[in-house]
């Protein structure tokens, strides 16, 4: 490689401005966050939130697998699996707008209270 005595160098593939990077990574990350915020991991269908007007219903989970566990971020000690086991729901948690997670009784193959995550609710439930 020979230098041009004006910044260039001959003899090589061109350097790329840093920016084109940047913007890359950036377009790159922000259509990864749209995919990933429209696709939700379920079993099919559209995803229901409980709420306070939810308490005494028992809804259909259409997650794949749903963790049920003894207190609200605790472990896991059965699971639930979309879309025909059922979870009847006894405090939604902020009782207006629902909380992240829900206290009920996880019936099929759980049979026991526990906790849920919210969000993963089949939308075709009364």
């Amino acid at each position: 490689m020979e230098d041009t005595g004006l910044g260039e160098r001959t003899g090589a593939w061109p350097r790329l401005p840093r920016v084109t990077f940047r913007v890359s990574a950036a377009l790159a990350v922000a259509i990864a966050a749209v995919i990933g915020f429209t696709t939700p991991a379920s079993a099919g269908g559209n995803l229901l939130w409980a709420s306070g007007s939810s308490v005494g219903k028992r809804w259909t989970v259409c997650a794949q697998s749903l963790a049920v566990r003894s207190s609200p971020n605790g472990p896991a000690f059965g699971y639930l699996y979309g879309p025909d086991q059922t979870f009847t729901i006894y405090d939604s948690g902020n009782f207006e707008f629902g909380g992240e997670w829900v206290r009920g009784h996880a019936w099929g193959n759980v049979n026991a209270d526990g906790y849920v995550q919210n969000g993963w609710f089949c939308f075709n439930n009364p």
